[in-house]
């Protein structure tokens, strides 16, 4: 074959490749359609459609859920509640942090105004089933929200308020990275260890602490999950429930020649392994079986009290 039939031929495969190629959608195309593929089931289907369902597929697969949504459907009796605000004094760009010559808080900022939430993690206080609860959501849409300053100081405020008003139960649905790097030690240092230190408060006091891991929960927030009383995924498949995220995992993992489980890091491994104490069918459900835990568990606490205070001390017994 002649050099000329050859790149004739070349040059047709080029073009062809050119008028074929499959262009993939852009992070903004895809939030602009109306239409949204399960990456379970394959099926595509309407957003809309979708939405009537709380974002669960018609196989189980949980597609992300505007905290707003949850509380105003799914978690708060008749829908009411009231929002914990987020300090106004809480800054989320402690270092005056620049990448790329574009500040980290025109970021935030955009995030705010995209989301309508104050900070990434969307506080409020209510009843539900007749209990008295604080709920804070992690909401992925904000900078798959990272833990700054401003998170902790608004997780610490929503923590303050279960203590002073002495409700029944802290719930927090999980979805995060971890601590926002941009922060630096402010995140790790400050952020995370008085949140620990938060969470342990309304222990003592009694205060259940339920999690529920949404999918997308690594990081230092994968640590602090289980300081919780009890802790639950969303449902079987919550994926990536792990510390240092999947790929640097599969990649330590792979280095010693061996193969990653096919549901490593979902809340079904983590429940057969007893790292959670088991997952959801379905987000709809929720809201009347942690009801019904959290009243066993205040019922236990009670007991607890009760003897405490019933018990009698010899004072023979005591040192002079």
């Amino acid at each position: 074959m002649t050099n000329w039939i050859k790149n004739k031929i070349l040059s047709f495969v080029e073009k062809a490749k050119d008028k074929f190629k499959k262009v993939r959608p852009s992070k903004d195309d895809q939030e602009k359609s109306l239409w949204i593929n399960c990456p379970e089931c394959k099926k595509m289907q309407l957003k809309e459609d979708l939405l009537k369902n709380f974002n669960v597929c018609t196989c189980e697969h949980h597609f992300d859920l505007d905290p707003k949504i949850r509380f105003d459907k799914l978690l708060f009796d008749n829908g009411e509640y009231d929002l914990i605000p987020c300090p106004s004094w809480a800054d989320p760009d402690p270092i005056n942090f620049v990448v790329n010559g574009k500040k980290a808080i025109d970021r935030y900022k955009n995030y705010q105004k995209k989301t309508g939430q104050e900070s990434a993690i969307l506080i409020a206080t209510g009843k539900m089933n007749g209990l008295n609860i604080v709920a804070a959501e992690y909401n992925s849409a904000f900078g798959s929200s990272a833990i700054s300053l401003r998170e902790a100081e608004h997780l610490l405020t929503g923590m303050q308020y279960a203590l002073d008003k002495k409700v029944d139960a802290f719930i927090s649905f999980y979805s995060s990275g971890g601590m926002d790097v941009k922060g630096n030690l402010f995140s790790l240092g400050k952020g995370m260890s008085t949140i620990i230190l938060a969470m342990s408060e309304l222990k003592k006091k009694n205060i259940v602490t339920c999690g529920v891991l949404k999918s997308k929960s690594t990081g230092g927030l994968f640590v602090d999950t289980f300081v919780n009383d009890t802790l639950w995924g969303e449902n079987k498949n919550s994926s990536q429930l792990l510390f240092s995220g999947l790929r640097v995992s599969a990649g330590v993992r792979s280095s010693g020649g061996e193969e990653m489980p096919i549901d490593y890091g979902t809340s079904g491994a983590l429940a057969r392994h007893g790292m959670i104490d088991g997952y959801f069918q379905n987000r709809k459900e929720i809201k009347d079986k942690l009801s019904i835990l959290i009243k066993v568990l205040l019922k236990k606490y009670q007991l607890q009290a009760k003897n405490q205070s019933d018990v009698k001390v010899d004072k023979s017994l005591q040192a002079s």
